[in-house]
């Protein structure tokens, strides 16, 4: 969901201020979609995720959900990492870069920063917490090139880029996620990322990669994001939490294209879970147009022809909705919120 993402980050910040585009992980598989920054990585970082993680892992996975490592005990290979500003609104600048990383044994990292201007400057990494940050500039470069060296066991999470006023959003949208590895954060390491970043919303959209027309049956799904909605309390005390509902998806059955029928039992699913722990609920399905709305979608050019993702057009106008029930809830509070 990146580019919803980006255009409901727009809407906030021109509504109630802020730049930067916020959390930007080490490398990303989606990269090539995020228009709000351009993100080049070298080739041999390793990756762990926790959609891929086997069961019983102890990684400690960042806020994104990854974690990423340069182990070269050869000093042979290289580790870097370029953010640059693309112009887009709210997002001209990195504003405010800071890493961050996690606890190790290793005290010999190492992080050389470049500018493009082409000044540079080596900082120590400082690994005795379990969450660390290092300031990478005073300033708000257009540009940055962090290059690694001696980083062998120190786990990296990612760069932060944002002015401390206003709306800030963070994006963690990873391939193949149902949302339910979640369940697996570390309390201890989100409270440390959560004392940082301060959330106030979380948002959950999960869907289109559990939805099967031959599931008859969520509960097994409701039960998994029950325990992810508990975890996420516990590590982000402070944060309201809101779940999005799948969007409508179209399939042929007996040789005509219909919404699935899986659309609605998932959609029930979230409803319940949402219900039972107090989360709040966007159900996207009937802003879209409820039953049959995808097919709609497509022929009106906002969908791709798997009648499942939207295209650029259809992910604005998906923003657009999304902003507006937002701020029609929060419209309801102000009028509503007793006076002190």
């Amino acid at each position: 969901m990146s580019e919803p993402v980006q255009d409901i980050r727009q809407a906030f910040q021109d509504s109630y201020g802020g730049q930067g585009v916020g959390f930007v992980a080490i490398t990303s598989l989606s990269a090539n979609a995020r228009y709000s920054v351009s993100h080049q990585f070298s080739k041999d970082w390793k990756t762990e995720s926790f959609v891929t993680a086997k069961k019983g892992s102890h990684t400690t996975f960042g806020v994104s959900g990854q974690v990423f490592y340069g182990n070269d005990t050869t000093n042979t290979k290289s580790f870097w990492v370029k953010y640059k500003a693309q112009g887009q609104k709210h997002c001209t600048q990195l504003n405010n870069p800071i890493l961050y990383y996690g606890r190790s044994n290793n005290e010999n990292g190492t992080v050389t920063i470049e500018t493009a201007d082409g000044l540079k400057e080596v900082k120590a990494l400082n690994t005795n917490k379990l969450l660390n940050k290092l300031s990478l500039s005073d300033g708000n470069p257009k540009q940055l090139k962090l290059t690694f060296n001696n980083i062998d066991s120190i786990p990296l999470y990612g760069v932060s880029f944002e002015n401390n006023t206003g709306v800030h959003v963070d994006n963690f949208s990873l391939r193949g996620n149902s949302g339910l590895p979640l369940s697996i954060f570390s309390t201890s390491l989100m409270n440390a990322f959560d004392a940082t970043f301060d959330y106030d919303l979380i948002v959950l959209h999960y869907g289109a990669n559990v939805l099967s027309y031959t599931v008859e049956s969520y509960g097994w799904y409701e039960k998994g994001m029950t325990r992810v909605v508990n975890n996420l309390r516990r590590s982000f005390p402070n944060a309201d939490i809101l779940i999005i509902s799948t969007a409508d998806k179209a399939t042929k059955i007996e040789e005509e294209l219909a919404s699935d029928p899986a659309v609605i039992l998932l959609l029930n699913a979230q409803k319940r879970y949402a219900r039972n722990t107090g989360a709040g609920f966007i159900n996207l399905y009937s802003l879209m147009g409820g039953d049959g709305s995808m097919i709609k979608w497509v022929e009106d050019g906002l969908a791709g022809k798997d009648y499942t993702h939207f295209n650029a057009s259809g992910s604005k106008k998906v923003a657009k909705l999304i902003y507006n029930e937002i701020a029609k809830g929060y419209n309801l509070f102000k009028e509503h919120k007793t006076p002190d």
